[in-house]
């Protein structure tokens, strides 16, 4: 059975940190995998999560099925954290949130979701973006292309690029975003830029997909929201892949 199957080629990521482990440098920083470690090298678990994970032994009175799309308080409390509680679309309950495995199962969601609901439809990522990106959409039979994103020369975001490569896109394409902490580049737009591009991605008939992996590791929860509030201010319909495995920790949990 198993004799004509290849083996998947190895991960680049797993390759870099197996050089980490055997370089002898007593100075070596790991930075292939992006988790947070402290001061020792080692990625702890939150003081909240430890309180949160108590709470739940002592109070969780069930181990039966969730429902299909998660739990009804976690989707309103996921809701809170990204807009806050006062913004329209979540007063007036507007958002629908499913829970997903991690980051990456929401955007392979998503992509499940454009190519069965929205056939024809192009997915544009910036350039560069991270790597996975490229492959999770494809497995979902999506074509995928690149927009402009890092000006070489400054090492600054290439607005103007961004926004010729915006109205390039057809009207229905998806363009994905990161919401904060660009990965791989750490540029991010300004408020300002933000708002710019909500508009010329209304403007043009776009649907915008957030990737919103590390609020909170920029400027601070609310002010890494900017780019999602001036998306849902410019645009009646937008997706948003959130993920708690970078600012609570939860990597093996896949939150």
């Amino acid at each position: 059975m198993f004799t004509r199957v290849q083996p998947a080629a190895p991960d680049p990521i797993l390759g870099l940190t197996e050089a980490y482990l055997a370089d002898p440098n007593p100075d070596k920083i790991n930075l292939a995998v992006g988790v947070f470690k402290d001061a020792e090298g080692k990625t702890p678990v939150l003081d909240s999560v430890k309180a949160a994970e108590r709470r739940l032994v002592e109070t969780q009175d069930t181990k039966s099925y969730l429902p299909i799309d998660g739990p009804p308080a976690y989707a309103d409390a996921v809701q809170r954290l990204m807009f806050g509680a006062d913004h329209p679309d979540v007063a007036g309950r507007l958002g629908r949130t499913s829970a997903t495995p991690g980051g990456t199962g929401a955007l392979r969601i998503a992509g499940d979701y454009l190519k069965h609901n929205h056939p024809g439809v192009t997915v544009w990522v910036s350039d560069p973006t991270w790597a996975n990106h490229h492959g999770i959409f494809a497995a979902a039979g999506l074509p995928v292309g690149k927009y402009d994103y890092l000006d070489p020369e400054t090492n600054r975001l290439d607005l103007i690029g961004m926004l010729d490569a915006v109205r390039r896109m057809r009207p229905g394409d998806v363009v994905v975003l990161h919401g904060c902490c660009h990965n791989p580049t750490g540029v991010d737009p300004s408020p300002e830029q933000w708002r710019t591009l909500a508009a010329a991605i209304a403007e043009r008939g776009l649907l915008p997909l957030m990737d919103f992996a590390y609020q909170g590791f920029g400027d601070g929860l609310f002010e890494d929201a900017g780019g999602l509030h001036a998306l849902a201010d410019a645009c009646d319909n937008f997706l948003v892949c959130s993920s708690f495995s970078k600012n609570f920790g939860l990597y093996r949990d896949r939150c």
